[in-house]
């Protein structure tokens, strides 16, 4: 623990207004004194090069954008891709730029856990708009670098061999307090924490489940709340995938769990194919990267799901996350793909005119997919023993 589908409503009055054009003869266009010298097209802005800003707000951080156009290797040739750079107090992260537009004026691209939309300047120097990362949004005015203002690109800070499976060096349990609101999987730099988790969501987090792929084990698993707070023990910085692995090494140290695995006919939803072709936009990410899947907007009334560099296994555990059971793929899908899901959960007001649609409508419409609710075979994971931590 990254372009937008766009619907296009053709109007049916502006089909025939331009049929109609087509038989005008030229003889009239001559004699209504409309035929002029012809207009050229102007060309999209060139956004090649470096971007950078400075966001004030908190501890503050910098912005560096390196901005490029897609290879010929690239399905979508003449896509902007990019290379985001934080810099501030907790280091320098480097993440892959999903997702980009630039639609007449106004700028948009995803980045980890948060997106960017700015307008371009008249002369092209300037992009003012708002960054959000998480919960927060923040004002960024990014500027186009020049050989004499261009900040130096730093190092990012460093990251594990991916190759490595840390586990945690040293690492505290405690229950977490009644009152505590917050929770999640998080981590700053080394340190790896999770806080407000019960043990079957710690579980599912640690093997990519579903909790109701755990079975078998006692009711406090989903009815305890614990926070752990660790760092690892190999050098440099995690990806999710190393926390993962850490965390399975707690279950078992701390937790004495134990299990096998089965496979059993569970209530699921389904993804298959759809009647046209998918209308996931094959990633310009580099494959080598790991997936970033974000839950960009999450409230009663609609829930966004990004995803970047993602494969069909992403997308399935991601939503599962989202929603009360677990996710199967069936499509058949194996590449990976750059999206945005976004839906009305049940919660959301019936008469509200601008929600989105509900997950099956939105899943058929903006990624091509059908989505079904159904009795399938799952893997599940089946506990045979687990303890209760001693506090440290």
């Amino acid at each position: 623990m990254a372009s937008e589908s766009k619907l296009e409503i053709v109007n049916p009055a502006a089909i025939l207004a331009r049929r109609t054009l087509k038989i005008t003869t030229l003889a009239t266009i001559m004699a209504l004194g409309l035929l002029r010298a012809p207009v050229l097209a102007q060309s999209a802005p060139d956004l090649t090069g470096n971007w950078q800003g400075t966001v004030e707000a908190g501890r503050g951080f910098r912005v560096i954008v390196q901005i490029s156009r897609a290879d010929e290797s690239h399905a979508v040739k003449g896509a902007w891709q990019g290379v985001f750079y934080t810099i501030g107090p907790s280091g320098v992260r480097e993440s892959d730029v999903s997702l980009m537009t630039l639609d007449a004026t106004t700028l948009r691209f995803a980045i980890p856990d948060g997106s960017f939309e700015g307008k371009l300047s008249a002369d092209g120097k300037t992009v003012a708009g708002i960054l959000k990362q998480g919960a927060a949004s923040y004002a960024l005015t990014l500027t186009r670098a020049t050989a004499d203002t261009a900040w130096a690109v730093p190092k990012p800070t460093d990251q594990m061999p991916p190759d490595a499976k840390p586990e945690f060096e040293v690492a505290t349990i405690k229950p977490s307090p009644p009152e505590w609101n917050s929770s999640g999987f998080k981590n700053e730099g080394r340190r790896i924490w999770c806080e407000n988790e019960t043990v079957d969501e710690i579980i599912a987090f640690a093997y990519g489940i579903h909790p109701k792929q755990i079975v078998g084990g006692p009711a406090w698993l989903g009815t305890s709340f614990y926070t752990a707070d660790g760092f690892p023990d190999i050098a440099g910085e995690p990806n999710y995938r190393q926390m993962q692995n850490m965390y399975r090494g707690l279950l078992a140290s701390r937790f004495n769990l134990a299990f096998h695995h089965e496979t059993r006919e569970l209530s699921a939803y389904v993804i298959r194919l759809g009647k046209g072709e998918p209308k996931l936009a094959k990633s310009l990410a580099d494959p080598a990267r790991l997936p970033d899947t974000t839950f960009t907007e999450w409230n009663s009334q609609a829930i966004t799901f990004r995803g970047t560099n993602a494969t069909m296994a992403d997308v399935a555990w991601n939503m599962g996350l989202a929603l009360d059971k677990p996710f199967v793929d069936q499509t058949g899908l194996t590449g990976r793909y750059d999206f945005v899901l976004r839906w009305s959960p049940d919660t959301a007001r019936p008469d509200n005119p601008n929600a989105p649609p509900n997950v099956f409508t939105a899943m058929q419409e903006q990624l091509g997919l059908k989505l079904e609710a159904t009795k399938a075979p799952v893997d599940v994971l089946v506990i045979d023993h687990v303890d209760r931590p001693s506090e440290n």
